[in-house]
């Protein structure tokens, strides 16, 4: 029994150290991972030579001609930037053409329309004619009052009309009569007037807009002639000819040539 409670009371202590120990314990403490970085690259560039030229050493033209003289150069020729190498084909036409609208060019303008003049010139003596008849109508209304004052005493007293007065007043109406025509005369002439000057101004325009026309057309055949002019690019010098191949009436040609520094 002694042996019994000895144990029992061993095992007692043991639980309570146990207990002690776990309360005592601190809690653990968590540790982040530390992120080690990671190392970037720079993108590689190609290294440049300072003393090396901006332009290429070599250069290949390729083009096709219509004749072999169409090829301004031979091997060895030393040609400056922008110096003729060969003219391509499709010229002739451009040529032809372009040659016909400067002589077009050079011809004298059209002279402008005389009919406004003429126009005028008949408006004036329409003017002058009815200024004129309306003269003589007012000479002859002032006549033709006076025969009618005669007339109306030749009636009051009861003797015949007077044949000159009723010719004074016939010739008074007759002078009317013109004086109306002249008035749509001139009105007719005022007409043709106006008319003449509307065409000269068309004609005028017709004139300038055709000018204007030869002009732009002139500037695209001298923009495709330039087109089919083979330049060199660069200075330097002929290396090589190569006469490729002929297709239909052309002959493809190759012109390598070795670029000169500037310097």
């Amino acid at each position: 029994m002694i042996q019994q409670a000895l144990v029992l009371i061993l095992m007692m202590v043991a639980i309570a150290a146990c207990s002690s120990a776990t309360a005592e314990a601190p809690n653990p403490i968590a540790i982040a991972p530390v992120e080690t970085p990671t190392a970037t690259t720079p993108e590689s560039e190609p290294e440049s030579d300072p003393a090396a030229p901006n332009q290429p050493r070599q250069l290949k033209l390729k083009f096709e001609v219509e004749k072999p003289e169409d090829l301004q150069v031979v091997e060895g020729d030393r040609l400056q930037a922008g110096q003729v190498v060969a003219l391509r084909p499709g010229r002739a036409t451009l040529q032809t053409r372009l040659a016909q609208l400067r002589f077009e060019q050079s011809q004298p303008p059209a002279l402008p329309s005389t009919q406004p003049q003429a126009a005028a010139a008949a408006r004036d003596q329409a003017r002058i004619a009815l200024l004129q008849a309306q003269s003589r109508l007012s000479v002859a209304q002032a006549e033709a009052e006076q025969a009618q004052a005669l007339l109306d005493r030749w009636q009051i007293k009861g003797l015949p009309p007077h044949s000159k007065a009723a010719l004074t007043m016939a010739t008074r109406d007759q002078l009317a009569l013109q004086v109306q025509a002249m008035q749509q005369q001139l009105k007719t002439a005022e007409q043709q007037l106006q008319q003449a000057i509307s065409q000269a101004k068309q004609q005028a325009k017709q004139t300038q807009w055709q000018a204007q026309q030869r002009q732009m057309e002139l500037n695209s055949v001298q923009a495709q002639l330039n087109a089919l002019v083979v330049k060199a690019p660069y200075s330097g010098r002929v290396r090589r000819v190569r006469w490729l191949e002929q297709v239909g009436g052309q002959v493809k040609v190759e012109v390598a040539l070795q670029v000169l520094s500037d310097k």
